[in-house]
């Protein structure tokens, strides 16, 4: 069993670049393996730096990585929508840059025991938190109704052939039980047609997705750090998400905008009466990439997404 925690930060660069001149406090949302935190804390030495991760091998492992910094840090193993509590364990301090890498990480994909791979064999499990969390992806393919996994798979994986999916999910359910994450996706392989499968992507991509967003409430978790973002940051702070997939993308970019232009008047009104204020603006007109010798070393980069937002001086 693979026992070294391996995972690439994506996009480190440009995340360093994002942040502000005079960083003293960072707020990492998504620890992982620690590179990140481990980039900024190598650019802002005197700086002080909290970290939340939902996966418990992640604080560890960070733990690990920010050992010559470990003065200045405290990490807990936690959730986005525990930001609140923890602030509050914390003394609620305010952060000049917070950042946020979504996602499933490639450590958790490189770990066939967690059930995210649909390369490598392993029991049907996706959860992030283990300690915590009883849904697995398991309990999903063999117990929901045909209803709810339509719902996830056209929802959280855009799947176009859903139906035929969920349909061959129901007649295979009644003959045996779904361990496996390759039973899975060799299910989902034979299902979808040969001409619609893409050279370098695996069918199952979506379906896993799918599932595994499901498990995690991912999508209302990054809603929840999404609310909370402007009371932990100080005037004046930033904030950095990296997003893998649009239906993440797609709520980071509204908020940006909405933060930018709260104003909900009718647009025939000559003047704002909501009273609604902006409370900076998007730096990231477009979502940032990963650059092709990033790519070239990091295949899985290509797929991210950067969007920053900054926050004006008068936001309290």
């Amino acid at each position: 069993m693979k026992t070294q925690y391996q995972h690439t930060s994506v996009l480190r660069q440009e995340v360093l670049d994002f942040a502000p001149e005079s960083t003293q406090t960072i707020l990492d949302c998504t620890l992982g393996g620690g590179g990140h935190s481990l980039s900024l804390l190598e650019k802002f030495p005197k700086a002080s730096l909290y970290g939340i991760d939902r996966d418990p091998f992640s604080i560890e492992a960070a733990a690990q990585r920010l050992q010559a910094f470990k003065q200045q840090t405290r990490l807990i193993h936690a959730g986005f929508s525990e930001l609140s509590a923890i602030g509050n364990k914390w003394g609620k301090p305010q952060f000049d840059y917070v950042i946020a890498d979504i996602g499933v990480s490639s450590e958790q994909l490189a770990r066939p025991e967690r059930g995210f791979s649909f390369i490598n064999d392993g029991p049907l499990d996706m959860r992030m938190d283990p300690d915590h969390q009883t849904l697995t992806a398991g309990q999903l393919v063999n117990k929901a109704s045909e209803h709810e996994l339509l719902k996830i798979l056209r929802n959280y994986g855009e799947e176009r052939y859903a139906r035929k999916i969920v349909s061959t999910i129901l007649d295979e359910r009644r003959k045996k039980t779904f361990r496996t994450t390759l039973e899975l996706a060799e299910l989902v392989n034979k299902v979808i047609p040969q001409r619609m499968k893409k050279r370098g992507i695996n069918p199952a991509t979506k379906t896993f997705q799918a599932l595994r967003i499901a498990v995690n409430n991912e999508l209302q978790e990054l809603t929840e750090l999404l609310e909370q973002a402007p009371s932990l940051l100080k005037p004046q702070g930033r904030m950095a998400v990296i997003s893998f997939h649009s239906l993440e993308d797609r709520i980071v970019k509204h908020q940006f905008r909405k933060w930018e232009h709260p104003c909900v008047c009718p647009t025939d009104l000559p003047y704002c009466i909501c009273g609604k204020i902006s409370l900076g603006r998007v730096l990231t007109r477009r979502q940032v990439n990963a650059s092709k010798d990033e790519i070239a070393k990091n295949p899985r980069s290509r797929s991210a997404h950067l969007r920053v937002f900054a926050f004006d001086k008068t936001t309290a």
